[in-house]
C-alpha cells in the first residue's frame, strides 16, 4: 500500500485532482476476473468530476465497468467525447517514455531522490 500511496501523490499533483479513488479487487469472491492483484487510481476533484455529486455511484460505476461503463456514463452525465476508433492510434513507445519521463519527475521532485 505505500507504493499506492506513492503512486496516488504524484497522480494527485499531475493532474490537479484533490483526492483520489482507489480500487482492488483481490479474490474471485470480490470480482477478480484474472488471478492477480493490481489497483486502480482514479484522479478526483472537488468540482467538474463526473461523480462529484454523486459521490458513491462511482462503484457501481467500476464495477459494471468492463460490460457497461460507457452507457452507465451516457445515462447519468454528458458522454464521453472519444475520438473515433479510424481516428485514435496507438501511442508510439517515445510518446510513452515522454509521459514516463514526465511522470518521473513528480517522483524526484516529492522525495528529492532520484529514481532509476
Amino acid at each position: 500500500m505505500l507504493s499506492v500511496r506513492r503512486v496516488g501523490n504524484v497522480i494527485e499533483r499531475a493532474y490537479g485532482a484533490d483526492g483520489l479513488t482507489i480500487a482492488c479487487q483481490d479474490g474471485k469472491a470480490a470480482g477478480q476476473t484474472v488471478p492477480h492483484v493490481h489497483f486502480h487510481l482514479l484522479p478526483r476533484k472537488q468540482q467538474g468530476d463526473r461523480f462529484s455529486d454523486k459521490n458513491d455511484e462511482i462503484y457501481p460505476a467500476l464495477e459494471r465497468h468492463e460490460g457497461s461503463l460507457s452507457a452507465d456514463i451516457q445515462h447519468k452525465v454528458a458522454p464521453l467525447k472519444v475520438d473515433a476508433d479510424e481516428d485514435r492510434h496507438p501511442r508510439s513507445l517515445d510518446e510513452m517514455e515522454q509521459e514516463a519521463r514526465w511522470l518521473k519527475g513528480f517522483f524526484e521532485s516529492m522525495h528529492n531522490t532520484p529514481t532509476s
